[in-house]
């Protein structure tokens, strides 16, 4: 061994690494190599870029006796964050997290993760620490999360404020706000609106949400144009959207920031809405380099979108109640009903899918969850398992995920103390298949901090009632938004008691969650929740406020949409009205 050590040094000193690889390889094979055979087998694996490989050896190399465990992991974390192996990462950052808590990108991988791992105890214990930390604004806590994630589990809107953390971005400042909010500007007799999205796809949730919106704007009553930097497979997934809007579409996404900067001041656009937010591949700099004389913050980000220069959110008094002001730096534009538009033109509706199909059982009364599992905090699960406990005759089906987040979820619960044959994992399905699916579910289950938002309003289109609770932050409180536009506040309950008593009452009473069943389709055509064309002309109407502020040089300020008078007759699925502008 020593001898091939020797070598195999020679080999890598000469930079010949092909060949310090392979004669490492074949000590290997004949016996466990020691540490400082390991570490120049990593090394070598590191040169000829076989990252994961190079990894592997670091992390055997992190077990040896003498070594430096905080070091080598760290190491092997940097190539597997590189290799996109986020699982295995995962599993790194959480051992190297334990050795040194005050390393900064272990901690960030970690935080991320842990979400998606579903060890219900374990991300307990995390949650209560972090938050612990928070709390004393320490800035390896406040740097391990991100936005998105931070909200999926903290309901705190104070901490919420405090986490600032920004990726790839430069924060705007007071100066830069002024200045474009001062620069000469021609406002349009209507509103010209430039639509900013990586998401312009009718396969992505945004979209989904928003195209019956968009195909019912009045072209009288504003010009919109999207600036788009969606990727080639989500562009190539559409199935239809961005061929109805293919003159409005403007590709951006292969410009510099300062490029597409210059393109959308080009096109005299008014308001600029930002449909991103603190989510993946946002384009903060460009939002921040001021584009436009008006920019409003909508959809994408479930509340205050820290470090981004927006005027404006797009919200209703529930999602935002005046109690909010104070953790935004935008001003709030309420819209008079669910500030969330929903698709009626374009979104299926299909006759239900039977149980037997699915295999449920007939005979069993079924909560259903469909929310990813990032949103499923130990403070969701409690009130799942106390329900089970109390509903003997009951099963949870909901999203299953990989194997290792399936396995930790059923220990969970079987630690908790209900059977986990209680739990049915559900395949994914496509979009049309799972609508079809959900109402063979007797009752729909929230998820806490982060309701079910696309997913909750999937529900109650498909007919599921979906049971909810108050909130104390945006993304908490979109449910409660979604049933009161539909004319179903009844399913929030007023906190974790009554939404537990709630559930069970539910469930074994079968002719009041038949009568909101019934509820439920009856306002589906009539109530606001799902009519595109009132969206449409509410959105527009709040364009139309925020512009006549600006033009007669007022700054913005909190405002409110009034809301149009009610429909008196239902809107045919699938259907445009003759008022509604291609």
């Amino acid at each position: 061994m020593t001898n091939s050590l020797k070598a195999a040094i020679a080999r890598y000193t000469a930079k010949d690494f092909e060949a310090a690889a392979a004669i490492l390889e074949r000590c290997q094979h004949a016996s466990p190599l020691p540490l400082q055979g390991l570490l120049m087998l990593g090394q070598s694996y590191t040169k000829l870029e076989r990252h994961a490989d190079a990894a592997q050896c670091f992390m055997a190399a992190a077990r040896e006796p003498g070594a430096q465990p905080a070091l080598l992991l760290s190491l092997a974390l940097a190539l597997l964050r590189k290799t996109g192996d986020n699982w295995q990462a995962f599993l790194v950052a959480r051992d190297l997290h334990g050795i040194n808590p005050h390393d900064k990108e272990a901690a960030h991988v970690y935080r991320h993760f842990i979400h998606h791992w579903l060890n219900i105890e374990e991300l307990r214990q995390s949650n209560a620490k972090q938050r612990e930390a928070l709390q004393k604004r320490d800035a390896i806590a406040i740097g391990a999360e991100t936005l998105l994630n931070h909200i999926a589990w903290c309901g705190d809107e104070a901490l919420n404020q405090a986490v600032t953390q920004m990726q790839n971005a430069t924060p705007f400042s007071e100066d830069s706000r002024a200045r474009r909010r001062t620069r000469a500007h021609a406002f349009g007799k209507k509103p010209r609106i430039g639509y900013l999205s990586n998401d312009l796809s009718d396969c992505h949730a945004t979209t989904i949400l928003m195209q019956g919106m968009f195909d019912y704007h009045d072209s009288a009553a504003v010009e919109f144009t999207f600036f788009c930097f969606t990727s080639d497979a989500l562009i190539a997934a559409d199935g239809g959207f961005r061929q109805r809007h293919a003159s409005r579409i403007v590709q951006i996404g292969h410009l510099s920031t300062q490029e597409a900067h210059d393109l959308i001041r080009a096109h005299n656009i008014d308001i600029l809405v930002d449909l991103k937010g603190h989510t993946l591949g946002a384009w903060i700099d460009l939002v921040n380099s001021g584009p436009a004389p008006i920019q409003v913050a909508y959809i994408g980000f479930p509340g205050s979108g820290n470090g981004i220069d927006c005027d404006y959110i797009l919200s209703d008094p529930i999602v935002t109640p005046p109690s909010s002001a104070p953790f935004y730096h935008e001003k709030f534009c309420l819209l008079p009903e669910s500030y969330q538009p929903n698709d009626n033109i374009n979104r299926s509706l299909l006759p239900p899918t039977p149980r037997a199909l699915l295999g449920l059982p007939e005979d069993k009364f079924i909560f259903n969850s469909s929310n990813t599992i990032r949103k499923i905090t130990p403070e969701t699960f409690d009130l799942w398992m106390e329900i089970l406990k109390r509903t003997e005759d009951s099963l949870l089906w909901m999203l299953g995920e990989r194997a290792e987040s399936n396995r930790n979820f059923l220990e969970s619960v079987a630690h908790a103390g209900v059977d986990p044959a209680r739990i049915i994992l559900a395949p994914k399905a496509i979009y049309n298949d799972h609508i079809a699916r959900m109402p063979a579910a007797d009752l729909g289950l929230d998820t806490f901090p982060y309701n079910g938002h696309t997913t909750t309003s999937d529900a109650l289109w498909a007919g599921l009632p979906v049971l909810t609770r108050k909130g104390t932050n945006f993304a908490s409180r979109v449910s409660e938004s979604l049933l009161n536009a539909l004319g179903i506040p009844e399913l929030v309950a007023r906190d974790d008691a009554d939404f537990i008593n709630l559930a069970v009452r539910l469930s074994q009473n079968r002719n009041e969650l038949l009568a909101i069943r019934q509820k439920i389709h009856a306002n589906r055509l009539m109530a606001p929740l799902f009519d595109s064309e009132r969206s449409a002309r509410h959105v527009e109407d709040a364009f139309r406020m925020m512009m006549e502020r600006a033009a007669q040089g007022l700054p913005p300020d909190h405002l409110r949409v009034t809301a149009r008078p009610p429909r008196t007759e239902p809107f045919i699925p699938g259907e445009m009205t003759s008022s509604a502008q291609a």
